[in-house]
């Protein structure tokens, strides 16, 4: 497989504890691999049709939806894992701890090859930006 390469381009930002503007890199991506664009090429050089693969997908989809609606974590194998999660404060004591302190998330970890392929990627500016001097 070939390596990754990523183009980024720098964007304006306002620092959130010097109120400054200043700059991060962003990744300009390739665009949206749709639903529709994923089942085709999941069913290429197979005797599956289009729409059978699509259909086989989306209910793959919905199981996975209906475990994380259970609380379970979902294996996505080599995309990843969901993970219900959630965020609070620190507190001292237990007790100070409150429900309504807690902020619930969906959390994504990648598969080992996707995690690799993305930490490992070359990055390059796009076109017309260049590096200061």
């Amino acid at each position: 497989m070939a390596k990754l390469t990523l183009k980024v381009s720098r964007v304006k930002h306002v620092n959130p504890t010097t109120r400054k503007i200043g700059y991060v890199a962003r990744v300009i991506t390739n665009g949206t691999a749709s639903y529709e664009d994923i089942a085709a090429e999941a069913g290429a050089n197979t005797t599956l049709h289009k729409a059978e693969m699509k259909m086989a997908i989306e209910l793959y989809i919905e199981e996975a939806a209906k475990m994380l609606k259970q609380g379970y974590i979902v294996d996505m194998g080599p995309l990843g894992k969901l993970y219900p999660s959630c965020n609070s404060g620190w507190v001292e004591n237990a007790e100070d701890l409150q429900l309504s302190d807690i902020k619930l998330s969906l959390y994504y970890r990648a598969g080992d090859e996707i995690a690799s392929a993305i930490k490992g990627a070359q990055l390059q500016w796009v076109k017309g930006e260049t590096p200061p001097q």
